[in-house]
């Protein structure tokens, strides 16, 4: 199974005026999807305790782009992307400037998505 290839910008867009709603249902989201394109058990990715932990304790939101920058190269060697890598560094760093973060982290699941073809 494939994600949703997303528009980046307006991925980005939603997190800024949502005020941080759009985010955690993001997280959700591709969550899901990455889990069901490299075939994780809940114990090896388990998306609604990940959005659980952030609301409970925000600084876990800050481990998360390290988490799925690895799940996301990952999923890039699976599909075949030919400049496959861990993106998280980028992700959190980006994030604090606007919440470039998310279109960075769109950015790099679009990868999969289109380059994935029969591979998920």
């Amino acid at each position: 199974m494939n994600g949703e290839t997303r528009n980046p910008i307006v991925v980005w867009a939603l997190c800024l005026v949502t005020c941080g709603i759009y985010p955690l249902y993001f997280l959700y989201t591709q969550g899901n999807e990455l889990k069901a394109y490299l075939g994780k058990s809940d114990e090896e990715l388990n998306p609604t305790m990940d959005l659980i932990i952030t609301l409970v304790c925000f600084l876990y939101g800050f481990y998360l782009p390290f988490k799925y920058g690895a799940l996301i190269e990952e999923a890039q060697n699976k599909a075949g992307v030919s400049d496959a890598n861990n993106p998280g560094v980028m992700i959190l760093v980006m994030n604090f400037v606007c919440g470039l973060g998310y279109w960075k982290w769109q950015t790099e699941l679009n990868k999969i998505w289109e380059g994935s073809g029969s591979a998920g």
